[in-house]
C-alpha cells in the first residue's frame, strides 16, 4: 500500500490552522471582557468639566467616605459678625465644615443677615459680650450677667433661636473674677476658652497656618481661636486642610458638649 505523504501533511496543516483560529477567537473575547470590566468611568464635575476615574479609583474613593475619626477640632471665631463673615461662611461651606461664632452684640445688630446665615447654615453661635471691655464687663457680677443676657436677647430677636454659649473676652482667666464666672454658670451659660491660640490678630497668613501646624500636635481635642481678620480669611483654607490631613473631624460647638475652659481645667 502506497503511503500518501502529501495528504497527511495537508490534514496536519488544516488541524493546526483550526487550533490557531480557536485560540485567536478565545483571546479576542477575553480581551473584550477585560476591557469591559476595566473601562473608564466618566464623572462630570465642576460645571460639566469631565474627569476620568478607573474602577479601582472608585473603590478607593468609596473606602475614604467611610473614614472614622478619633480626634475632633472646633474652629471658634471671635469678634464678629463683620465685613469678613460672608467670606468666612463661603469658605466653610466650600469645605463642608461647621465652625462656632462668638459674636459681639453691636456687630450682631449691624450684620443681621450674617447672623441669620450662621444659624441657618448650622454653625455654632455664642456670645462675646457687649462692651469687650474688662472694666465694664467686670464692674459687678450682675454687670457680667447682663452683658451676656443682652447678647442672647439680640440673637433671639434676629433668629428666633437662643444660645447659652459664651466666650469671655481675653479668656476666662486671668481677668475674670470668680464671682463673675460663677454667676454665668449659675444662669446656665456655658463658658468656652481655647487650647490653640493661632495669634491671628498679630500674625501673617503663613504664620497662622504654621501656628496650627506647630501647636496642634499631639492633641485629640482642639479648640482653635481665630478672629474675623483679613489675614485669617486668607489662612482659613489652609487651617482646614491641616486639620483634615491630621485626621480631625471638624464640628460646631453645641450645648450638649461639656464646656471646656480654664476654670474647669479641661483644656
Amino acid at each position: 500500500m502506497k503511503y500518501n505523504f502529501k495528504g497527511s501533511l495537508r490534514i496536519v496543516f488544516i488541524s493546526l490552522l483550526v487550533l490557531l483560529c480557536g485560540i485567536l477567537v478565545k483571546f479576542i473575547f477575553e480581551e473584550e471582557d477585560v476591557s469591559y470590566h476595566n473601562k473608564e468611568v466618566y464623572t462630570t464635575i465642576n460645571n460639566d468639566k469631565t474627569s476620568k476615574t478607573t474602577n479601582q479609583d472608585l473603590e478607593i474613593s468609596s473606602k475614604e467616605t467611610n473614614i472614622t475619626y478619633d480626634k475632633v477640632a472646633y474652629i471658634t471665631i471671635d469678634d464678629g459678625p463683620s465685613k469678613f463673615t460672608k467670606q468666612i461662611l463661603d469658605i466653610l461651606d466650600r469645605n463642608n465644615v461647621k465652625a462656632t461664632f462668638f459674636m459681639i452684640n453691636k456687630n450682631m445688630n449691624i450684620y443681621k443677615d450674617e447672623v441669620k446665615r450662621i444659624q441657618q447654615d448650622g454653625h455654632g453661635a455664642g456670645f462675646h459680650s457687649v462692651s469687650h471691655d474688662v472694666k465694664r464687663l467686670y464692674k459687678t457680677p450682675q454687670a457680667t450677667l447682663e452683658e451676656f443676657s443682652i447678647c442672647r436677647d439680640t440673637y433671639y430677636k434676629i433668629t428666633g433661636e437662643t444660645s447659652n454659649l459664651v466666650r469671655i473676652p481675653y479668656g476666662s482667666k486671668p481677668y475674670t473674677p470668680e464671682e463673675s464666672y460663677k454667676i454665668l454658670i449659675e444662669n446656665n451659660f456655658l463658658v468656652w476658652d481655647w487650647n490653640l491660640d493661632t495669634e491671628d490678630w498679630k500674625a501673617t497668613t503663613d504664620n497662622i497656618v504654621s501656628n496650627v501646624l506647630l501647636n496642634g500636635r499631639n492633641k485629640d481635642e482642639l479648640v482653635l481661636l481665630i478672629h474675623e481678620k483679613e489675614q485669617t480669611v486668607e489662612a482659613l483654607d489652609g487651617i482646614i486642610k491641616v486639620l483634615k490631613e491630621r485626621g480631625y473631624q471638624i464640628l460646631p460647638i453645641t450645648e450638649d458638649i461639656e464646656a471646656m475652659n480654664f476654670w474647669s481645667k479641661n483644656l
